[in-house]
């Protein structure tokens, strides 16, 4: 198992080397280039805490294992500004190996462990249900094709411009993957009940549009969604479903 460590960093990091897509953005709520604020109500966003399975997971996640990552209380404040700089998670050093790498990073003052973040985000893609299937995927600390980073409302708009992100939505933006911490507490409507699966989505997500993959529809009412739906914005008739599907890969 990748060391758990935290190598703290002690200035804001800069942006990435290599971009896996050159000069393209996009965002969770995007349709393009321009997201949609889409802020749910407070008691809506708490209800989502509230109501969490024991197991952490909506059905079709099929995922029994107990979360790596324990929630903060709903009351827990998520401060919208933040310093702008970053715990970064350490990490196994790697031999030679082919594949996409990336570094966890956790911005300062926010109430969650660079160490649960970190496992959760890699456990989330290297999990067979995920790119995984289709990709390499290593986390390191240092130098990365991709930065993966919980940050503060604020500091999540200003790396994602100039994506319109609101304050509350996450976004890929060259080789930043950049989660909202706001969301990474409260979730979204159609995950209600399933915190953790809605991290797994958004990370899959994100990371999805890194990898190359577009938005897509929901294929049909009753469906599980693709995980290139943007299902922060909405299911459209599908049901939540926080891994890579079928109709992503043929979207590649």
């Amino acid at each position: 198992m990748t060391s758990l460590a935290v190598l703290a960093t002690t200035a804001a990091v800069a942006g990435p080397v290599v971009f896996l897509m050159p000069g393209a953005t996009d965002s969770e709520d995007a349709g393009g280039r321009t997201a949609i604020a889409v802020t749910p109500s407070a008691p809506s966003a708490e209800r989502a805490v509230k109501r969490e399975r024991p197991d952490g997971e909506v059905a079709d996640g099929r995922d029994r294992t107990s979360d790596p990552s324990r929630l903060p209380s709903p009351a827990t404040r998520i401060p919208e500004r933040g310093p702008g700089t970053f715990e970064v998670a350490a990490a196994a050093p790697l031999g030679s190996q082919d594949g996409v790498t990336y570094r966890v990073e956790v911005e300062r003052g926010l109430p969650f462990s660079t160490v649960d973040v970190a496992r959760l985000v890699e456990a989330t893609l290297a999990d067979q249900r995920g790119w995984a299937t289709r990709h390499t995927l290593f986390r390191v600390d240092g130098h990365a094709d991709l930065r993966i980073v919980l940050a503060t409302p604020q500091t999540a708009d200003r790396l994602c411009a100039p994506l319109d992100t609101g304050g509350r939505l996450s976004c890929r933006n060259g080789g930043d993957v950049v989660l909202n911490a706001w969301r990474w507490q409260f979730g979204a409507d159609g995950y209600a009940g399933a915190l953790r699966a809605y991290r797994r989505y958004v990370v899959n997500h994100e990371t999805g549009h890194a990898l190359g993959y577009p938005h897509v529809g929901c294929p049909g009412s009753g469906r599980l969604a693709p995980v290139m739906l943007q299902q922060t914005k909405g299911l459209a008739g599908c049901r939540p479903n926080p891994w890579p599907s079928r109709v992503d890969l043929v979207a590649h």
